[in-house]
């Protein structure tokens, strides 16, 4: 697995398919997302793309489920070929929705396919988001892939409700949760 900051260009000639999200636990709804990314056997290359840990002042997370390193590990045991670990500062947390999609997603990791939850939002105050990345598929020739929240015990599985299960010495519902 090669890990880059979110500023570089992926070093490969040819397309990529793109998992977004924070990934603050890899929980087994992250785990289904990634697996369908690094499981298909054609010529894209796999891709999380994740934010770092110092980014977490602008995406309001103060407390991690797992260390960075941890973190790392564990994406790299899912088969990744890059973890692409984007730095939110003053400039970057700035940038227009449209923009991250066209010169980040297309022109730096070169995806063709983006996998992604039904909530996921990016860029400037979080404007964008999957209806958003759906009207630009043509335009950027990007498909996008929205999957369904994975649920345990009926509701869906979050890092919140895993924090929320640990905070109330609820072990064995985090492990589930996080056990893909």
């Amino acid at each position: 697995m090669t890990i880059l900051d979110g500023l570089s260009e992926i070093e490969y000639s040819g397309n990529t398919r793109v998992v977004i999200g924070k990934f603050d636990g890899i929980h087994a709804g992250h785990q289904k997302l990634i697996r369908l990314v690094t499981d298909k056997e054609d010529s894209l290359k796999s891709v999380v793309f994740t934010f770092t840990f110092s980014s977490e002042v602008y995406l309001n997370n103060v407390t991690r489920i797992l260390s960075e390193e941890e973190r790392r590990r564990k994406f790299e045991s899912l088969g990744i070929d890059y973890l692409v670990e984007y730095e939110l500062d003053d400039i970057t947390a700035k940038m227009e929705p449209e923009e991250f999609a066209r010169v980040v997603l297309k022109e730096r990791l070169h995806a063709s396919e983006i996998y992604c939850g039904p909530d996921l939002t990016f860029g400037y105050k979080g404007r964008g988001n999957v209806a958003l990345l759906q009207s630009m598929e043509e335009e950027i020739g990007i498909r996008v892939f929205v999957i369904d929240k994975v649920k345990y015990m009926g509701q869906d599985i979050s890092s919140t409700r895993i924090r929320e299960a640990l905070k109330n010495g609820n072990l064995q519902d985090a492990e589930n949760m996080l056990r893909g």
